[in-house]
């Protein structure tokens, strides 16, 4: 009898941190920063050039994002949309409660139009979005007199 009663008490210990586990690392995950620029500087780990519209012809975009409340090594994803569609899914390792991280996207010149980077959370949930634009290249044209 007495050991029937102490399997109860094993399975509950057992399952239980999981689920807790589970319970406080998608509770408290947010994050609290998230722009999109022109450039990077490495060194210092921050974007350069932030923005919400950018020229055609811009080669490179980086997305920056800092996150809080991760209470054990997980991965995110910076989902990048064009119009709608996916254009890229670039998984980001965070290693700690307080973490910096960011992908980049190259682009094609006739990309334009309305962007979105969305941040996924380990179940694919979206936990924030950053909008911008790739606004076409307006040609100057000279009137003649």
């Amino acid at each position: 009898m007495r050991f029937l009663l102490s399997i109860p008490v094993l399975m509950m210990l057992v399952v239980s941190p999981v689920i807790a586990a589970d319970e406080v690392e998608t509770s408290t995950l947010s994050v609290v920063q998230i722009v999109v620029a022109a450039g990077f500087d490495r060194e210092s780990r921050m974007p350069t050039d932030v923005g919400e519209s950018f020229p055609a012809g811009t080669e490179r975009l980086w997305c920056y994002t800092r996150i809080t409340g991760a209470d054990a090594p997980l991965d995110l994803v910076h989902a990048w949309y064009h119009e709608g569609e996916t254009r890229a899914r670039v998984v980001l390792p965070v290693r700690s409660s307080d973490w910096r991280t960011w992908s980049s996207k190259r682009l094609l010149p006739s990309w334009t139009g309305r962007w979105e980077v969305k941040v996924l959370d380990p179940d694919g949930l979206v936990l924030a979005t950053r909008s911008f634009t790739i606004v076409p290249s307006t040609e100057v044209v000279e009137e003649s007199e």
